[in-house]
């Protein structure tokens, strides 16, 4: 084909620094080009482009059309802006250029090259005759950047940058280090008399300049800096941190119509009605973690649709003349007032008992390892100890003779052995009927249980039953509670000296002094429940339950104390003795492997014909979910399954099984398809990935109350259940040529973290498992449905993600033993534990997943 000349829009691309990453790590350099040259290669298919060349790091395109051009470089951007983040820089001119077979030729040529030059990773700059097709176009939005002098270039041209969100925008300093700024020298005038005489004119055009351009750029620092920072932040945590919160705040100020910013704010926010009697009361906020910073004034009540970050905030209601409400969560009304059509009661000054808090009523679940399966309870309102009973407090009861006056010891016990170091009446780290020097405010203990009853009684007031004190703990918020508390191994400190507290403003209800509850262990008598941990327990005490026998007084055995209020008839009840779930792992053994070939047989099913069904497609930017129904071979059921695949990548694509949480069960509908941070950064990286939906959840859901095993039928035939609703799943995925089902992986999130302990010793079609939050439970069920009793025949690799402060699957009694029951070769095993909670952090639990998956998953 001989040479033609014709108009086109070159574009010019390239990967910053590539040479150097290949010298350093030339694994992930190819890694990041081949991202680059497959999404490139995918928007020049769509928007007709045509790769004219793609040399080493770098290529050379041409496109019939300016916003075509411009539409195909911002969707490039966009996603190589995505983890892992490929650093290109993009340079756009529209020209007449000489084309060939192999080449392209012309002034056209050179300009794009020298604005790629020009910019930085993340920016795509454009000519001003780019800017001319394109400004019609709302959906593609620019900024002039100045008239540059570029090399080899007859005339100065104007330089812009395509401003849109998620894009970066180079400083000018920046581009001045790489091409001239253009001064026309021809306009200079030296008549100093005429320079004078416009000294007052440009002062005044610089001023009106400034007041122009200032909101103009806070506008584009709002577009092009805030926006993409709130999205980051989003995409690397679960949940949005405040500072999410507090930059949309800013940039609403100047983008209050801005439909990117407004699709964020319910990620980061959640929208709140408060009312208080009496009214008028201000509600101030700040980050939990953060407890040194400045108060946020969210309003006065009534609160109406005022905005709260969905982050963990420390949260304060105060009004001159009543009690101050401190309170801790995420969403004010989660734990604090769950009745936003009623007012909350606010009491004045001097109304309470001095140092209690009112706790509203509430039907209380208890999240304390070995106790879940005690709950839900309702706990009537009550008030509490703000802080745990000090030396000084107890010293009173101790002079006023509560020792030795038997209308304090409700319950019988040889009283003469609660003395202390000299044998006086009082706790066993006291001397001479006093507590140490300067220790009149730390918590008091070295008590026993009968003594904690004792001063309780003397003070009409009585230990807190489970109930009570788990409405209170927030272990559930272990994770932010736990740093800023006492577990130093040291020593207590003085009760409120730690920034750490709970949902209500409660100190140390976490470490610091252990705390000692109303009700005994089941039968055993002489066992009573004592909870939060203290000073010299590891953090993870918090979370579990643990008991003492009753005259019990180590050093760290203290209390707080609660007042019920009259009307409550429910003491009894929620006193009773409670059974704690508990099973020492270190000492139960599996069944032989004869056994569990028996209860292998359970899971078998028939393979009676699918009779799959597609029911219906959404389509997101990257990725295509299809909704497909099928048999499920049981109780003449069908089941859905949700198939998400990756638009970036082509197929036959490797699997990927998700089994997820809980809160599944609690869910009629499969209607939120937000999957960011579970998986959609595996269907970024070519994998796709099904989701079934088990029994018992969502439109399949059922009697199933929890996820927590127990000695039924009902769990065992639902696990039975579980098991087969994976198989049938699997049936279908080896029905469709598009999907690699033998190279399946499991993902458990939670629940799905427990039941990777189980499904892969039954289902070998799984080919490796990576457990977001896995363990063993305290709860017994059916041996046939036992956790304990599969572990052994997981063989597949196993990665294990866990958090250190897991109030569901603790360190020492959970996640170590189901690793280390594990059949998988212990080079094929492997557990990292984060410092967090229940959940890891995002970054790191999508790195070390596609690094397993792309270990033991074959292309």
């Amino acid at each position: 084909m001989p040479p033609s000349r014709q108009l086109a829009a070159i574009l010019f691309a390239d990967i910053m620094g590539y040479t150097a990453m290949m010298q350093e790590e030339e694994h992930t350099a190819i890694a990041l080009k081949e991202k680059f040259k497959n999404k490139l290669e995918a928007e020049l298919a769509l928007h007709g482009g045509r790769l004219i060349k793609f040399s080493g790091d770098g290529a050379l395109c041409s496109f019939n059309s300016a916003l075509e051009a411009v539409t195909a470089a911002v969707n490039t951007q966009l996603f190589l802006r995505t983890d892992p983040v490929v650093p290109v820089r993009m340079g756009i001119h529209q020209a007449d250029i000489v084309m060939d077979d192999a080449d392209i030729y012309g002034d056209g040529v050179n300009i794009a090259s020298r604005f790629e030059s020009m910019a930085v990773p993340g920016s795509i700059l454009v000519s001003g005759k780019i800017i001319d097709d394109v400004k019609n176009h709302h959906e593609i939005q620019s900024v002039l950047l100045g008239k540059y002098v570029l090399k080899n270039v007859k005339e100065p041209v104007d330089v812009y940058a395509i401003s849109n969100p998620g894009l970066e925008v180079p400083l000018k300093k920046k581009l001045e280090g790489k091409a001239a700024l253009f001064v026309d020298h021809k306009k200079i005038n030296n008549n100093r008399l005429r320079i004078a005489g416009v000294f007052f004119l440009v002062g005044f055009l610089a001023a009106a300049t400034y007041a122009f351009l200032n909101p103009w750029m806070k506008k584009q620092r709002a577009r092009t800096e805030l926006i993409p920072a709130i999205q980051k932040l989003i995409s690397e945590n679960f949940q949005a941190p405040t500072a999410a919160f507090t930059m949309a705040t800013e940039a609403e100020k100047y983008l209050s119509k801005d439909s990117v910013l407004q699709k964020l704010w319910p990620l980061l926010s959640t929208r709140v009605n408060l009312k208080t009697a009496p009214e008028g009361a201000e509600v101030w906020w700040k980050d939990y973690g953060q407890p040194d910073t400045a108060w946020q004034l969210a309003g006065t009540t009534p609160l109406r649709q005022v905005r709260f970050p969905r982050s963990y905030l420390r949260i304060e209601i105060r009004k001159p003349g009543y009690q101050r409400i401190e309170y801790a969560g995420p969403g004010l009304y989660w734990r604090l007032w769950k009745d936003s059509a009623s007012a909350l009661q606010l009491d004045k000054e001097g109304s309470l008992p001095e140092g209690m808090v009112r706790i509203p009523a509430s039907e209380t679940d208890i999240y304390i390892v070995g106790l879940e399966q005690s709950g839900p309870k309702y706990v009537p309102a009550f008030l509490i100890d703000k802080y745990e009973v000090t030396n000084k407090a107890f010293k009173v009861f101790v002079d006023a003779g509560g020792y030795n006056n038997p209308l304090y010891w409700k319950y019988p016990v040889d009283r003469s052995a609660f003395t202390d170091k000299t044998g006086k009446p009082g706790p066993a780290n006291w001397e001479a009927g006093t507590y140490p020097d300067g220790q009149e405010n730390f918590p008091v203990t070295g008590i026993s249980w009968y003594e904690a009853a004792a001063y309780a009684a003397w003070a009409q007031k009585s230990l807190p039953t489970i109930y009570h004190w788990g409405r209170v703990a927030e272990t559930s918020r272990t994770y932010n509670i736990v740093p800023l508390s006492n577990f130093n191994g040291k020593d207590a400190v003085p009760v409120g000296t730690t920034k750490g507290y709970s949902s209500f403003g409660l100190y140390d209800l976490a470490g610091n002094a252990r705390e000692w509850c109303l009700n005994q262990r089941g039968d055993q008598h002489e066992q009573h429940y004592i909870l939060g941990g203290g000073w010299n327990d590891p953090t993870y005490a918090f979370n579990d339950g643990y008991t003492a026998i009753a005259t019990d007084r180590s050093v760290a055995n203290g209390f707080r104390c609660i007042r019920t209020l009259p009307g409550d008839t429910t003491v009894t009840a929620l006193s009773a003795p409670v059974e704690m779930a508990f099973r020492d792992y270190k000492k139960e053994k599996p069944v032989d492997d004869k056994t569990f070939e028996i209860y292998k047989q359970q899971f078998l099913y028939d393979k009676v014909p699918l009779d799959p069904k597609a029911d219906t497609t959404i389509t997101a930017e990257f990725w295509r979910a299809e909704a497909v129904s099928f048999e499920t071979g049981y109780n003449k059921e069908r089941m859905q399954a949700w198939v998400y695949l990756p638009k970036e990548a082509k197929p036959p694509y490797r699997v990927v099984l998700f089994f997820p949480g809980s809160g599944d069960i609690f869910q009629k509908a499969y209607k939120d398809h937000n999957i960011m941070n579970r998986f959609n950064f595996l269907l970024k990286n070519g994998y796709a990935v099904v989701r079934p939906i088990f029994k018992g959840t969502f439109e399949r859901h059922d009697a199933l109350k929890s996820d927590l095993p127990d000695e039924t039928v009902f769990y065992r035939d639902h696990l039975v259940m579980w098991r087969k609703d994976i198989g049938r799943t699997i049936d279908y995925l080896e029905t469709r040529k598009d999907l690699r089902a033998d190279q399946l992986g499991y993902l458990g999130w939670s629940w799905g973290g427990y039941m990777g302990g189980i499904m892969p010793a039954i289902e070998p079609r799984i080919k490796a498992v990576v457990l977001n939050v896995g363990g063993m439970v305290m709860n017994k069920s059916l041996p046939e449905a036992d956790q304990l009793n599969y572990l052994p025949h997981v063989t597949q690799p196993v990665l294990m993600l866990n958090g250190r402060h897991d109030m569901f699957f603790p360190v020492e009694t959970s996640q170590m033993p189901m690793f280390n029951f594990l059949g998988t070769p212990a080079a094929h095993k492997k557990i990292i534990i984060y410092d967090a909670g229940h959940l890891v952090p995002v970054t790191e639990f999508m790195k070390e997943t596609l690094a397993w998956f792309d270990q033991y998953l074959k292309p």
